[in-house]
């Protein structure tokens, strides 16, 4: 988050900043991270160093409870190297419920244009399917807010984060 703040402020508030958030407890911490990520909007350099605290930044300025937040940030991250559709591994085995949750949650906010295409072309199943599948995935390993508010975190991390869409 450190580095974030640095094309936004001088030397004296990124230290008073700096000592607020170390001072805060983390849901003032997310509260932080959310306005620094409404102020780095015009800066899109930002990835190139600090992609990682950009996207939690971000994240956060959905508003949403710490926990849900940290885990749709894993689930964004745990990602980033590689992306796979459907509930079986390279190994014919059933993935695990947090591996579905989490392909269900990046494919929709990053691949949603392609996943409709392969439905209609390759007979794969519709987004549709998806989303109740990563609904259901996340109600099922304890993240019931998530689960019930798939849709709108889907909508938001598809527009938020539209400098790390891939398709």
């Amino acid at each position: 988050m450190y580095g974030l703040i640095k094309p936004l402020y001088n030397e004296e508030k990124q230290r008073l900043l700096e000592s607020l958030y170390a001072d805060s407890d983390a849901k003032t911490q997310l509260l932080i991270r959310s306005t620094i990520a409404e102020a780095l909007k015009d800066c899109p350099n930002i990835l190139e160093s600090h992609g990682s605290d950009w996207i939690l930044c971000t994240l956060a300025s959905y508003h949403k409870s710490e926990d849900d937040t940290f885990r749709v940030y894993r689930a964004v991250m745990n990602k980033f190297d590689k992306m796979s559709f459907g509930l079986l591994t390279e190994d014919i085995k059933w993935r695990e419920l947090n591996d579905v949750a989490d392909t269900c949650l990046d494919g929709l906010s990053f691949f949603s244009k392609k996943m409709e295409e392969m439905s209609k072309r390759h007979a794969a199943p519709a987004p549709d399917y998806y989303r109740k599948t990563g609904s259901l995935a996340f109600q099922r390993i304890g993240f019931e807010d998530i689960g019930e508010d798939f849709d709108g975190w889907v909508n938001f991390i598809e527009k938020e984060l539209t400098v790390t869409s891939f398709y």
